[in-house]
C-alpha cells in the first residue's frame, strides 16, 4: 500500500536529497562516447643528415621535426592495429628490432601506453608514455645507418 509518507520519500530521493543524485539521461553519456579500443599507428622514420627535406607522407609531422637536429626525414614503414585496454601488439622495425606496445589505460583525454623495444641482444627500451587523444608522441632513439630511427606513435579514438 502506497502512503503519503512513501510518496514524499520517493520524491525526495528522485530530487537528489540525502546525497542520492537524480538520474538524468546524460549521467552516463560521457562513458557511452568513450570507445573501448584505440587505433594505434606506428610509423618508422629514418632521420639523417645525408638527405634533406621531409617525406611528403610525413607532412603532418614536419613542424615537430624542427626540434630535432637532422635535415632529412623519410618514412620507412607504417603499421596499425586496434588495441583494447591491456592488449598488446608487436611491430617489426628496421635493424632487426621489435616494438611491443601495450594499451594500459585510456580516458577522454589520453591513452597510456607501455612501449618496449628489443633487438637480438635483448630489451633496449621500456617506457610508459601518455598520448593525447588523436595525438602523436615521437620516440627517437636507436642508431640506424647514418642517422637514427624515430617512432611517431599515433593514438586515434
Amino acid at each position: 500500500m502506497i502512503t503519503l509518507r512513501s510518496l514524499a520519500l520517493g520524491a525526495l530521493l528522485a530530487a537528489g536529497s540525502f546525497g542520492v543524485p537524480a538520474f538524468t539521461p546524460d549521467a552516463f553519456a560521457a562513458e557511452d562516447r568513450l570507445p573501448s579500443r584505440i587505433q594505434l599507428t606506428v610509423l618508422v622514420v629514418h632521420a639523417t643528415d645525408s638527405e634533406s627535406g621531409v617525406d611528403p607522407r610525413l607532412a603532418s609531422l614536419a613542424s615537430s621535426f624542427r626540434y630535432f637536429k637532422y635535415k632529412g626525414y623519410r618514412l620507412l614503414s607504417q603499421q596499425s592495429s586496434d588495441l583494447a585496454v591491456n592488449a598488446s601488439s608487436t611491430y617489426s622495425v628496421e635493424g632487426g628490432r621489435k616494438v611491443k606496445v601495450t594499451l594500459l589505460s585510456m580516458d577522454e583525454a589520453r591513452a597510456k601506453l607501455r612501449v618496449e623495444m628489443s633487438n637480438e641482444q635483448g630489451k633496449v627500451l621500456d617506457t610508459t608514455v601518455n598520448i593525447n587523444r588523436d595525438g602523436t608522441f615521437i620516440i627517437s632513439g636507436p642508431k640506424y645507418k647514418d642517422g637514427i630511427l624515430m617512432l611517431p606513435l599515433r593514438a586515434s579514438y
